[in-house]
């Protein structure tokens, strides 16, 4: 019943934001975890059950604010590193989980070791040029 409210709320969220759906994102970065590091996808699982879908269903929090700060911790988990923002003009800018208050920031996840690549956290709905072209050069 809560999760069928938090995803009702989540997608509700996400209608008004204009930003895409992060969820399916999240679901490969659980997977890889789970296939690199067995402890950290346990706790990754425990934090959505015990904690996200919660406090989404129970209507306590942002569900876009707590799912880009669950998100951007699945990140750290898979490459220790820093949030970064990318405006829709390309400039890049060190950031937490708040975007922009329209939800135009592209938002990465650049690990600390350059051999790997940075980790799409969120993304506009409808990403500018600059964006699709950071997109298409950093994250694979």
């Amino acid at each position: 019943m809560s999760e069928d409210r938090s995803t009702r709320l989540t997608d509700e969220a996400l209608g008004r934001s204009g930003l895409a759906d992060m969820r399916p994102a999240f679901r490969k970065l659980l997977l890889r975890l789970k296939r690199t590091d067995s402890a950290g996808f346990e706790e990754a699982t425990r934090r959505y059950r015990e904690e996200l879908e919660p406090s989404v269903a129970a209507g306590e929090v942002d569900p876009i604010v707590v799912w880009l700060d669950y998100g951007m911790w699945l990140a750290g988990q898979l490459a220790p590193g820093q949030a970064m923002a990318i405006d829709r003009t390309g400039r890049a800018r060190p950031c937490s989980s708040q975007v922009s208050p329209d939800f135009s920031d592209l938002l990465l996840h650049v690990p600390d070791d350059d051999r790997q690549g940075p980790i799409l956290v969120a993304e506009p709905g409808e990403p500018s040029e600059a964006q699709r072209a950071t997109l298409g050069l950093l994250v694979h």
